[in-house]
């Protein structure tokens, strides 16, 4: 079936066939269109315990909503960017004149609500030294090579566009060449759902003593309400029981800058029509001029920062490298959990696992709260366009009491803490394994949630 309109219809047809056969009974996997993600680390050899955290960080798996879009370079180090006068002044240039938030970035955080016992590097050149990188790397072209599978002679191909898209990628290449208007929405459907939607996340770890956390949360008002999750929890410990035990130990600190791929329809065109080649028809000037363009760039998005705890009073008998391993890999997913919060464009779709009652695979790694609200979509075609749509068929909202602690080491710390606690009290009902929501009942399996503020 080469048709991508039959191809949609059939899968719409199968996902509500299964809604009316098997109501109510789980959903295994769902065909939808995830976001991509990068991720990289800044490298910086004088932290304490700086090889731990890289190595956790680069062995961490991707969050599973999102496409695996890494490249092989995982990590820079900012002093390999020096940063000038000159660059200072072009950044500053900047300032107003576009959207990317440049004045944003530049804010140190030493400046935060942490009076910069946090972090007391200055970090105003980062994000000049970011741009740098991209530059240096080619970030740009190697996330578009990746995207069309480039191979060493400079070809394309449509394979894993429509591996993850599921479309015809025969009939996808073959519609560069038509340029019609059936084949041009494809492209344009394809784009704007995947391509457009890669995001690069470069995050900064430290590893910093509780009791400076605590020093810092002691001046600052309703910083609970600011950060919220375990840090508002440390914040509130210190604000109201001085030496409480809390403040000893350690945290794994993260703070992210993330960036989104510019692909839009002009991007596109000069691609298709410029850049790209396959293999039945080789052009030495095109590879060389993909090589070379500046076509493409990232956007600054946004930042965030989060934190979670070296368990060390609970996992006794762990050494404290896998202690600092395990809160690297939480504190990862916490600020990946506060970016999605704070900016729509990297918000992730997720299918309902069942419909009866309704459930999704998502919980406290994705920062999930009791009443957090989600807006349930339903995927069609557009048929005047021919591209997709997500249409808005209801809301629904976390039930309290009913989140799935889906956070890295979850099941192992939470034996940990039953082993201290009398028999009387230890709770013998199976870990929840999806977090269930309340709304109508008028979903089905399959069809995909997105939280709103």
């Amino acid at each position: 079936m080469k048709t991508r309109s039959l191809l949609m219809i059939l899968m719409i047809s199968m996902i509500s066939a299964l809604n009316a056969q098997e109501k109510g009974k789980d959903v295994k996997s769902a065909v939808y269109r995830r976001s991509s993600i990068y991720t990289i680390i800044l490298d910086d050899a004088g932290l304490v315990h700086a090889d731990v955290i890289k190595d956790a960080f680069i062995q961490s798996p991707v969050p599973e909503k999102y496409n695996d879009h890494n490249l092989s370079v995982k990590s820079f180090d900012s002093k390999q960017f020096p940063v000038t006068d000159a660059d200072r002044a072009a950044i500053g240039a900047k300032k107003g004149k576009d959207k990317m938030g440049f004045a944003k970035m530049g804010k140190s955080i030493a400046n935060d609500a942490t009076g910069g016992l946090v972090d007391t590097t200055a970090t105003k050149d980062i994000p000049i030294q970011i741009e740098k990188f991209f530059k240096a790397n080619k970030i740009g072209q190697r996330l578009v090579a990746k995207w069309f599978n480039r191979d060493d002679n400079g070809a394309f191909n449509m394979n894993l566009i429509g591996e993850r898209g599921s479309w015809d990628a025969t009939e996808m290449a073959a519609n560069v060449a038509k340029n019609s208007a059936r084949g041009t929405a494809m492209l344009s459907d394809a784009g704007e759902e995947l391509i457009g939607n890669t995001f690069v996340v470069i995050t900064r770890m430290k590893y910093v003593s509780k009791e400076e956390v605590m020093k810092a949360a002691k001046s600052v008002t309703s910083l609970a309400g600011k950060f919220g999750g375990t840090y508002g929890q440390l914040a509130e410990a210190a604000v109201n029981t001085a030496g409480d035990i809390l403040s000893k130990g350690y945290v794994v600190q993260t703070y992210s800058y993330l960036y989104k791929l510019v692909w839009n329809d002009s991007v596109s065109a000069v691609f298709y029509q410029n850049l790209w080649q396959d293999n039945s028809k080789l052009d030495p000037a095109r590879k060389m001029a993909f090589d070379t363009t500046s076509l493409f760039t990232l956007e600054y998005i946004g930042q965030e920062k989060a934190w979670a705890d070296v368990q060390s009073t609970i996992f006794s008998k762990k050494s404290e490298d896998d202690l600092i391993r395990i809160a690297t890999v939480n504190s990862v997913d916490a600020v990946i959990a506060k970016l999605q919060t704070e900016y729509d464009v990297f918000k992730t779709k997720t299918p309902l696992y069942s419909a009866n009652p309704l459930s999704a695979k998502i919980g406290l790694k994705e920062g999930l709260e009791k009443g957090d609200k989600f807006e349930v979509l339903e995927q069609t075609l557009d048929e005047k366009t021919n591209r997709t749509k997500y249409v808005r068929v209801g809301t629904i909202s976390v039930e309290k009491d009913k989140i799935w602690d889906n956070r890295y080491m979850a099941a192992e710390l939470l034996a940990e803490k039953a082993k201290d606690l009398p028999a009387s009290e230890v709770n013998e009902q199976p870990p929840l394994d999806r977090t269930y929501f309340k709304g109508p009942d008028k979903f089905y399996s399959g069809m995909l949630i997105r939280q709103i503020k």
